[in-house]
């Protein structure tokens, strides 16, 4: 499925979109089509979609929200929608664990600070995760080592 980007630009222009988040370095658009695209606001941003776009394209797992496409300059990235999550205590009800220690002791999730460079402290944000076919998923995942390395640290 080719993707418009120019359209998708246009319509963010002439804000056809909702915007259903925002952060440091991206707003987040519903597309109204079961996808979103995450739209970068600076560097940080596009650091982040070059990073969602890479763990998305080389991991073998539901665990992350899938990314149907990206712009060639990185700043727009296509991903699946998800269902909000409010409290991280929904995530830890479907995988039957009480805490984030036990969630992350699993061994669907133990590689992902070494494997990917994924900050923990991140992910125990609800706004992380959401739910993608009655399953928590998690849908910011661009935000690494790396990236607070290069784009987040003061020194």
């Amino acid at each position: 499925m080719g993707v418009d980007f120019d359209n998708i630009r246009l319509n963010i222009k002439k804000e056809s979109y909702d915007l259903i988040g925002t952060g440091s370095g991206r707003r987040v658009f519903d597309l109204n089509n079961g996808y979103v695209v995450k739209m970068a606001k600076n560097r940080k941003g596009i650091a982040q979609n070059k990073v969602e776009y890479q763990i998305s394209s080389t991991a073998h797992t539901k665990i992350f929200a899938k990314v149907l496409a990206v712009s060639d300059d990185f700043i727009y990235l296509i991903m699946e929608k998800a269902e909000k999550i409010n409290y991280i205590s929904d995530v830890w009800k479907y995988y039957h664990v009480r805490n984030n220690r036990e969630l992350f002791r699993l061994n669907e999730f133990r590689n992902l600070t070494s494997k990917y460079g994924l900050l923990l402290p991140d992910l125990c944000r609800p706004y992380s995760w959401g739910l993608i076919g009655g399953r928590p998923t998690i849908i910011d995942f661009g935000f690494t080592k790396e990236v607070r390395r290069r784009y987040y640290s003061l020194f």
